[in-house]
């Protein structure tokens, strides 16, 4: 028993150093949707919004509009295009006290610039949906107030992990108000009082199985070094760009490497779709589908059998009538 009481704070030791911040600025969670909710329901005011950002980050924020009333969204409508500095800029109002972004965007693999978006909100909270980068992206994270990431994706750390992490501005100006035992302290037959900190933020206990595969997964990126990491992935993308040009698959997705992570999205011509699909599925490359799109994730591990695969995948749709 010692062993699982002891990965909680594992977890939040290695997740703290690579996002820097304390320990106890903190906290597990079992996915990302479960901290943006959290943060939602703590936030006050206007929270700047794209109406394309991924649901999990919409519908909390609606949902925490529609229960709290003590925070309203600020939506940025859909198709406004990349989430850049300039365009967050244009919309900020006075009664903005919060932007909320992705650091990747799940649709179009874009990054954002993190140190501009923080220079144009100046004192507003900035709270990042991080999911689509952590591991991946190499950025000052501490410039975000809060941080949300699960470790499903880049992290390969499986379902059920994730962390929050808090500035100790946004500590201040959050107000917890999903609580639950984990989060409290109290002798029974009372109600409990909510634990300061980051430590509030929580209901039950996590699965310290789950914050032991996080806490694996994220000891060998700081091992590695982030860096590694985002190089390794990079040189990938690079050879997916040069696959999509050499069969004449439009890639939608910046070709600047500051402005992607590891998410490279190709739109084939029209009527087309299908049969790209088709030819991928029937080469085992595992792909993302949207919209009229492809979505290509390139990992670390993605190795040159795979891309191999991708080639020939393309030849074969390349040769469909």
């Amino acid at each position: 028993m010692d062993v699982l009481d002891e990965q909680d704070i594992r977890l939040r030791t290695v997740a703290a150093r690579l996002t820097g911040r304390r320990e106890d600025q903190v906290v597990s969670q079992t996915a990302t949707t479960p901290g943006l909710l959290h943060t939602a329901f703590g936030l006050t005011g206007g929270v700047l919004v794209a109406a394309d950002e991924y649901p999990s980050l919409t519908l909390a924020l609606a949902s925490a509009s529609a229960a709290s009333g003590r925070m309203h969204p600020v939506v940025i409508e859909s198709g406004a295009g990349w989430l850049t500095p300039d365009l967050i800029a244009s919309r900020l109002t006075d009664d903005v006290a919060a932007v909320a972004v992705s650091l990747v965007d799940w649709r179009t693999g874009y990054r954002i610039d993190l140190e501009a978006v923080r220079d144009v909100i100046g004192d507003r909270l900035l709270v990042l949906d991080a999911i689509q980068g952590f591991g991946v992206v190499d950025v000052p994270y501490e410039l975000a107030d809060v941080v949300a990431t699960g470790g499903q994706k880049w992290l390969h750390a499986g379902w059920g992990t994730g962390f929050l992490a808090f500035s100790d501005r946004a500590l201040e100006r959050l107000h917890p108000a999903l609580s639950g035992p984990m989060g409290t302290s109290g002798a029974p037959g009372e109600v409990p009082s909510v634990l300061p900190g980051a430590a509030g933020y929580q209901m039950s206990r996590v699965d310290p199985v789950s914050q032991a595969r996080l806490a694996v997964a994220l000891e060998s990126l700081a091992g590695v070094g982030v860096g590694a990491v985002e190089a390794r992935v990079a040189e990938r993308v690079e050879r997916v760009f040069a696959l999509a040009d050499e069969f004449g698959v439009a890639v939608e997705s910046s070709r600047d490497p500051r402005e992607r992570g590891g998410i490279v999205v190709l739109r084939p011509a029209e009527g087309r779709l299908t049969a790209l699909t088709a030819s991928l599925h029937n080469h085992g490359v595992t792909v993302t589908t949207r919209t009229g799109t492809v979505r290509v994730s390139v990992f670390a591990s993605t190795t040159d059998e795979t891309l191999g695969m991708l080639r020939d995948a393309l030849v074969s749709f390349a040769t469909m009538s």
